[in-house]
């Protein structure tokens, strides 16, 4: 599968009329669209035709218009009805921008806009070459993808569209409820639909009315002569609304609304009665939640002039985190310290989030499931009104923070394998093979026939392989209700001190496994015995093996080393004779000068792991003397895409429970490499 946009974008044309006025007072104009049919689109960033399951469209609280797909150039809000083969939208322009401005002034002057529905997938499902699947009353032939679950959150007016089955109308209202031109039958089929005429506002009345005169479909009519045949068209009509109602049922039960289920078969069963086309109900449906379910959106002013950036910076204050300053501008830090001041709550930021979102808390401060619902932008809940566009995404909030948290974890532990060990880029979780380094390739002296010599490649090579590691935790509801905001640093710490420790446990299990193992052995010409200690007899002594080393061919390695990897006992003995200029040894002779020759000449390592009785092959005495891994590594490490540190991911948790879940996971492997890359010391008697 290609890598694939978060969003889908589905365009359609837009038409666009001139707002009438009220006096002084101008009406905002109205938009409907049928922005989707249900059927397969060519998508930017998608290798194959898309289609969008609507029986697994959920709606997103706010539903917004703007310019361009830019959430800080907003139009208006939209609500939108779904019969499960097509998505019909209808909102206001109602946005103080200049984007509304110009979209509306551009259309007054005869500009054609297009309209591009926004939808973010969630479950993806692959349909193979050869198959088929029924999606929307529709039957498709594969290869292509089906959207089964995903998030209708919005549309932008554009330019250039691509979805030429759609249509899009945006027109102006009426200049006032008391001069607007209604007949008696658009009178009737809005009071059929509940609504009291005199006491809808203009905008409301406008809306129903534009919807009445741009989406009304004439009701189906019997085909003359042929009582067969108009039986059939009504037995379809009455099907067809009786399926959209028990989808929308469905969708309310689900969402735990069971208090509107009556008023949905009431409605139905109207609109049977009345000889209501399936469009006409479809639209009554949606307008019967109009006035109620979607208020007039309001902007929260506790949360002005925040975004994700400076929520993020508050949290890396209050938990203190070393170098954050470094990830921030300067007014970025300056406006979280003004607004939090190193003292942000876990439960301030879960209400924040939610406000933001539209959720409105009636003052508490309890983080109850509505209200986690609400901060993660979770579908289906009655009591989260439309607030306009939100610049706070917790989702990105919680990821973006754990991800420098983890790294404070991780740093936290031995580091010593990502010195010693080189790094292996690998694409996949198969198992790669290298060959080795130390072949035939010196170059020759090119003769009079100008023939350069092929070089040959040894048979001697190694193999390597990235497995998964992981481990989730969670934030809990006693977290949330103590409002500790530890809980937001120390579990993705908690997880990158974990994913060093399983990197620490699966490199020294392998790495110390080759002691006797016929890897660091007399026949590979890199075991030296008699070393008793960390002296300069010992290190004279390893290095003459280790330069002594040759190629396949016999001819010398040519490699030097650079480090000397010590148990905790030695290290004191090994930065010691890599530090001091000179040294007291009490056997000297005539000849023996006192100056230190071997100051600065290796990098001393040392790690806790060496000697730790948990791992087959520990040593307090033992040492090794290694090359530069870049050069001819003896161990190496596989990583996925070159990613050795451990990637953290955040996600609400059950649907009924209080809490957020992170997990952590990592990518790597560890095999062994090139013996001649290194000498080992047993630390046995001279």
């Amino acid at each position: 599968m290609a890598t694939k946009k978060p969003i889908i974008a589905m365009s359609a044309p837009v038409e666009i009329t001139a707002a009438q006025s009220d006096g002084e007072k101008k009406t905002p104009p109205k938009f409907m669209a049928t922005f989707y049919t249900g059927g397969a689109l060519s998508i930017d960033g998608w290798d194959l035709p898309v289609v969008v399951d609507l029986a697994g469209l959920a709606e997103s609280k706010v539903l917004v218009a703007n310019l361009d797909h830019k959430s800080n150039q907003r139009v208006g809000n939209f609500a939108v009805a779904n019969d499960g083969k097509s998505l019909v939208a209808n909102g206001s322009a109602t946005a103080r921008t200049a984007a509304k401005e110009e979209v509306i002034g551009s259309a007054e002057d005869g500009y054609q806009w297009q309209a591009s529905l926004e939808v973010n997938p969630q479950k993806v499902e692959t349909v193979k070459a050869g198959k088929t699947v029924e999606v929307n009353g529709q039957t498709f032939d594969g290869p292509l993808y089906v959207t089964r679950k995903g998030v209708l959150k919005g549309f932008a007016f554009v330019s250039h569209g691509a979805d030429d089955n759609t249509t899009a109308t945006i027109a102006a209202t009426a200049a006032s409820s008391k001069e607007i031109d209604m007949d008696k039958k658009c009178k009737q089929w809005i009071e059929a639909m509940g609504f009291d005429v005199d006491e809808l506002n203009a905008d409301q009345l406008a809306g129903l009315v534009a919807n009445y005169e741009g989406q009304q479909v004439k009701p189906i009519k019997a085909v003359a002569g042929s009582p067969f045949e108009a039986r059939k068209l009504e037995a379809t009509r009455r099907n067809e609304i009786m399926e959209i109602a028990d989808r929308k049922c469905e969708e309310y039960q689900n969402a735990g609304l069971v208090h509107d289920i009556d008023e949905i078969h009431k409605l139905a069963e109207h609109a049977i009665e009345a000889k209501m086309s399936v469009q006409e109900f479809r639209l009554a449906l949606y307008e019967s939640s109009i006035p109620n379910a979607r208020p007039i959106p309001y902007a929260s002013r506790g949360n002005a002039g925040l975004s994700n950036a400076v929520v993020e910076a508050a949290i890396c204050q209050a938990g203190r985190l070393q170098g954050h300053e470094n990830q921030y501008d300067d007014q970025t830090l300056q406006a979280a310290q003004d607004r939090f001041k190193g003292r942000l709550g876990l439960k301030q930021l879960f209400l924040m989030c939610a406000e933001a979102n539209g959720h409105n808390n009636q003052h508490s401060q309890d983080v109850t499931l509505d209200v986690q619902r609400a901060a993660f932008g979770m579908p289906g809940q009655r009591q989260i009104h439309g607030a306009g566009f939100s610049s706070l995404d917790i989702s990105k909030i919680l990821s973006n923070t754990a991800n420098k948290f983890i790294m404070r974890g991780w740093n936290a532990v031995d580091q010593t394998p990502l010195r010693i060990a080189r790094i292996q880029n690998v694409r996949d979780f198969k198992t790669i093979t290298t060959v080795s380094l130390t072949d035939s390739v010196r170059f020759e002296q090119v003769g009079n026939d100008g023939q350069i010599k092929h070089g040959t490649l040894s048979e001697l090579s190694y193999t390597n392989k990235a497995d998964t590691y992981a481990k989730m935790l969670a934030i809990t509801r006693t977290d949330i209700i103590n409002d500790d905001l530890g809980a937001l640093t120390d579990v993705p710490q908690k997880l990158g001190n974990g994913a060093m420790k399983l990197l620490n446990h699966i490199f020294w299990t392998e790495f110390l496994g080759l002691v006797g193992a016929n890897f660091f052995a007399s026949g590979n010409i890199n075991l030296l015995d008699g070393v008793a200690t960390m002296t300069t007899a010992g290190l004279a002594r390893a290095e003459t093996l280790f330069m002594n080393q040759t190629n396949p061919d016999g001819t010398p390695l040519g490699i030097m080393p650079r480090t000397l990897l010590v148990p905790t006992a030695l290290k004191s003995a090994a930065f010691t004779l890599m530090n001091s200029e000179r040294l007291i040894d009490g056997t000297a002779t005539a000849t023996q000068g006192d100056a230190n020759i071997f100051r600065g000449r290796f990098v001393v390592e040392s790690s806790p792991y060496i000697s730790n009785s948990s791992y087959t092959g520990n040593t307090a005495v033992g040492w090794w003397m290694l090359a530069d891994p870049m050069e001819l590594p003896v161990i190496a490490i596989a990583a996925l895409n070159g990613r050795v540190e451990p990637t953290v991911e955040t996600a609400d948790a059950d649907f009924n429970v209080l809490g957020v879940q992170m997990r952590g996971y990592s990518d790597v492997g560890v095999n062994e490499q090139e013996y001649r890359g290194g000498v080992w010391a047993d630390g046995g008697a001279s």
